[in-house]
């Protein structure tokens, strides 16, 4: 498996790690493992390091795979970037999907409610 730049460069600044046959990633600052064989995986892998590489977020303003209310349900957010330090008012919440989602896929995700 190729290891895509980004990927190469969290590895490098100790973002993340990923087991020796790299079907597992770590998400060092929350200490979460997850499955890293999931294409969805590595579109969250890839986007948590893009917020804080390309972007300049700070690892410690962003929180993987939170619980959030929506409506009546408690779903689960991929990526939450925070605008404080205690991670209590967030500024973006991200939900990712697999890269080959088809159009109308697509569409159905981004018209679901915010959560609140």
């Amino acid at each position: 498996m190729n290891i895509n730049p980004i990927i190469q460069q969290g590895l490098e600044q100790g973002l993340i790690k990923l087991d020796n046959d790299k079907k597992y990633i770590t998400y060092v600052q929350q200490n979460k493992r997850r499955n890293y064989a999931d294409p969805e995986e590595q579109v969250q892998a890839e986007t948590f390091l893009k917020l804080i590489l390309n972007y300049g977020y700070s690892p410690s303003h962003i929180q993987l795979f939170v619980k959030v209310t929506m409506g009546s349900t408690t779903k689960e957010a991929d990526i939450v970037v925070y605008h404080d330090d205690a991670c209590q008012a967030p500024y973006i919440i991200v939900e990712c999907k697999k890269p080959d989602i088809s159009e109308q896929e697509f569409n159905n995700y981004s018209s679901k409610p915010m959560p609140h």
